[in-house]
């Protein structure tokens, strides 16, 4: 009882109001499509448009964006495109003009302040946006990503200005391979590789060495400017006394899948992830800790528990925080590790740390902790429990608007939770009795995302209507 007490009293900054932004019913022809969240800017997206025919392809005419004070803004109209994206800075996005029965179709253009560029071929494509370009990190012969021999390939940055469109080829100072293979760092289950992570004025290439008793591990940032040059080099080390370092499906690295659907890892940078706090450019680097010392084409461990670091933004540590759980019963059963989630959130002035399966893994929990920001130290663990519904529709595709699959057997009958809002449907009173006041025959579905300023909810039937709420 006395825990929950703190939790009420360390979230209750969280529900200090709630808005309605936005409620629509569905119109023939004009129906929301799907949605997307602007970090940087704490807004929300929706795209509206119809279904055409058998297509899976969702044709976009509109997208609007909303604000939390449900102020609106047109982006586009009168369009026929598909699959928007958005730049880091979220002031430009691409979009692909519509295809009926092509998956990534054939052309496509940037609106960026309004203002829609020329017509470009979706093949060859540029895989990183932001306002004023877009780009690539190539090898000598043009291949990017996986492709890349990263320890044998030159680097390029192939980058295009939405001034002129003019494509450049320039080639960059390498990260320096010796400090990630030798002796004393692992065997990597596959080829050696890097991250990209595009910002406003500049890109970073993540690397990472991981030592062979997996025990320590350094995160390496090699930032450049749009010129290609080589503007700074960062690191944050972590290491661990006891047990193993323990890669899992934290964002840290990319995620393919096998024959049989299942996600895999693609590289080894799965062994941990960071996030930056934007106001301090401080770095929380989190992951979790394994009973044992396995490679990342292993398939499974058992976790033990989980590490955040607190990093000035020159790699100076300010404080560590080490917790292990004690669940014998699920979480620290033996788990298949690219279906074991670990996240990490800033919420006002505290960390969210959340670990649970991801949904194809068909398990019933979730743990979930808060954390002081400034010093380290855990003010709250929490299990939940939670009844999946069917997973046939995301195995089979689906045309609804938003989708959710956690709910259980007493308050939440015919609705349905994300992870983040069966998180928040704990903490948050409000939030909490929003959800219990919603009454319907059909079953409503909830999609949530937790910022750092406040939570956004989206609920729908996926048939009449839909609404926006925004919980301060």
């Amino acid at each position: 009882m006395r825990v929950l007490t703190i939790l009420f009293l360390g979230l209750s900054i969280f529900a200090r109001s709630q808005n309605v932004i936005v409620e629509e019913k569905f119109e023939k022809d004009n129906v929301p499509l799907g949605y997307y969240f602007l970090v940087q800017k704490n807004e929300l997206v929706i795209q509206k448009g119809k279904h055409v025919g058998i297509s899976t392809n969702r044709e976009i005419h509109e997208l609007i964006s909303f604000d939390i004070n449900g102020n609106q803004k047109i982006l586009l109209k009168n369009a026929a495109v598909m699959n928007p994206y958005f730049s880091f800075n979220e002031n430009t996005f691409r979009v692909v003009d519509y295809a009926k029965m092509s998956f990534t179709g054939s052309t496509y253009k940037i609106i960026k302040d309004g203002k829609a560029s020329k017509q470009f071929n979706v093949d060859p494509h540029y895989n990183y946006l932001v306002d004023d370009y877009q780009f690539n990190i190539e090898n000598q012969k043009g291949k990017t990503l996986s492709a890349i021999n990263f320890e044998k390939d030159d680097l390029y940055l192939k980058i295009m200005n939405f001034d002129s469109y003019a494509v450049k080829k320039i080639k960059i100072d390498k990260p320096d391979i010796s400090r990630l293979i030798g002796e004393d760092n692992v065997k990597y289950g596959k080829d050696l590789n890097f991250k990209v992570i595009p910002k406003k004025e500049s890109f970073e290439l993540i690397t990472k060495s991981i030592k062979s008793d997996y025990k320590s591990a350094i995160i390496y940032r090699t930032i450049y400017n749009y010129e290609g040059k080589k503007i700074k080099e960062l690191n944050y080390k972590v290491s661990i006394s006891e047990n193993y370092l323990m890669y899992c499906n934290n964002g840290g690295g990319e995620i393919g899948s096998n024959t049989n659907g299942y996600p895999v890892f693609e590289d080894d940078l799965n062994i941990n992830n960071f996030i930056v706090d934007e106001k301090t450019n401080e770095v929380y680097v989190y992951g979790l800790i394994g009973k044992k010392d396995r490679r990342s084409n292993f398939i499974s461990n058992e976790p033990l528990g989980y590490y955040i670091f607190k990093f000035s933004e020159d790699g100076d540590k300010i404080w560590e925080s080490i917790n292990m759980i004690s669940d014998k019963k699920d979480f620290n059963d033996d788990q298949t590790i690219s279906l074991t989630l670990a996240r990490l959130t800033i919420k006002d002035n505290q960390l969210l740390f959340f670990i649970g399966p991801h949904i194809i893994a068909n398990k019933d929990y979730m743990h979930y902790s808060l954390m002081d920001m400034s010093n380290g130290k855990l003010i709250s663990s929490v299990k939940l429990n939670y009844k999946l519904k069917s997973l046939n529709t995301l195995m089979t595709g689906t045309r609804d608007f938003i989708l959710s699959f956690l709910t259980n057997k007493e308050e939440l009958k015919n609705k349905t939770l994300d992870f983040e809002g069966l998180m928040m449907y704990n903490e948050d009173n409000r939030f909490k009795n929003y959800i219990n006041s919603v009454n319907s025959k059909n079953e409503i579905d909830f999609i949530s995302t937790v910022t750092r300023e406040g939570t956004w909810l989206i609920e729908s039937d996926n048939k009449s209507y839909y609404k926006v709420i925004y919980f301060e």
